[in-house]
């Protein structure tokens, strides 16, 4: 193996690591946003690169964010529509940050990957979206602590793999 080869293979290996790190550009943008939306995001919520640079509370898969652990930061400001935008999302805590307000979007639903949706001990308002009901993958979904109103969505009962409510 000759040193012109060793160079390529070099070349290659740092290419093929600097996409794997490199996060979804989408991904990158809504966390950007909610990061301009709220207050007491982690300190290390700088740079491009959410997934490469191991954003704290952030894990990702191929590039996309699949995790959001939050509990407990402090975190101030409102939920937004931009975390919509992660629709790789499989986990999302945002437990026990007071002044965390604001509605439940109504197309959350929309996050069909998720498993697990934690808001407890917030300040959320307003109605569990119906939406909600269409995500089959749910299987925890605790809103405790919050001054949520109206009934609970009927078609919560059709998830079937849903142990914690």
């Amino acid at each position: 193996m000759g040193p012109r080869f060793q160079v390529c293979l070099f070349v290659i290996f740092i290419q093929i690591l600097v996409v794997a790190a490199s996060t979804n550009s989408i991904d990158v943008d809504a966390l950007n946003a909610l990061k301009s939306k709220w207050k007491n995001t982690p300190p290390n919520w700088v740079g491009s690169d959410p997934c490469g640079s191991s954003w704290d509370g952030i894990s990702c898969n191929n590039s996309r964010v699949t995790s959001m652990v939050l509990a407990g930061m402090d975190l101030t400001g409102s939920l937004s529509n931009d975390i919509l935008s992660l629709s790789e999302l499989q986990y999302l805590d945002l437990s026990n940050n007071k002044g965390l307000t604001g509605t439940l979007p109504s197309s959350i639903g929309n996050l069909n990957q998720l498993t697990t949706l934690i808001f407890d001990n917030n300040k959320l308002t307003g109605s569990i979206p119906d939406t909600l009901g269409y995500v089959q993958t749910l299987e925890a979904i605790c809103f405790n602590w919050n001054s949520l109103n109206g009934p609970v969505p009927s078609n919560l009962n059709n998830l079937t793999s849903v142990r914690e409510l």
